[in-house]
Formats: C-alpha cells, structure tokens, sequence
C-alpha cells in the first residue's frame, strides 16, 4: 500500500476504486481516454478491450493493474481526467 492510501474498503466497507488509480500508468490512461472520447457516442463494454487492443495494438487487462473488473478500471480513469 501507499503512504496515504487507505485500502481497498473505506470506512462503510465499500470498495474505494479511487485507491487504485496509482496502479494505472500514464500511458494506459491516457490510451482510455483517447479511445473513450473517439466516441462520443459510447461504447459498448464488451467491445472495449478488443478496439484497445486494435488502437494500441496492446492488450488491457484490467486485472494487472489491480481491478476486479474493466469497468471498474474505467470509472475510475473516468474520475480523474
């Protein structure tokens, strides 16, 4: 864990996805956000890690950067643009 961070749980036991926006490097959130404004009018989850991986010719696995699901990942790269 990381000075300041409190964990997965906040105080309500709830999972605290803002804890893990460390985990995300600049690249990959940077390549989110691209991808995500390439759409203005959204995108289906599903399809989401296969036009990643065509873009950017690099898979996302949202599981390595220490989330329990891709939608997860992208609420939280969502949040901090």
């Amino acid at each position: 864990m990381w000075p300041g961070e409190r964990g997965a749980d906040d105080d309500n036991g709830d999972f605290n996805s803002q804890s893990n926006h460390a985990c995300i490097s600049e690249e990959v959130k940077r390549n989110l956000l691209l991808l995500l404004e390439s759409q203005p009018r959204g995108m289906n989850l599903d399809s989401l890690d296969t036009c990643y991986r065509d873009k950017f010719d690099s898979k996302l696995d949202f599981r390595e950067h220490g989330f329990d699901s891709l939608e997860d990942m992208i609420k939280v790269v969502q949040e901090i643009r």
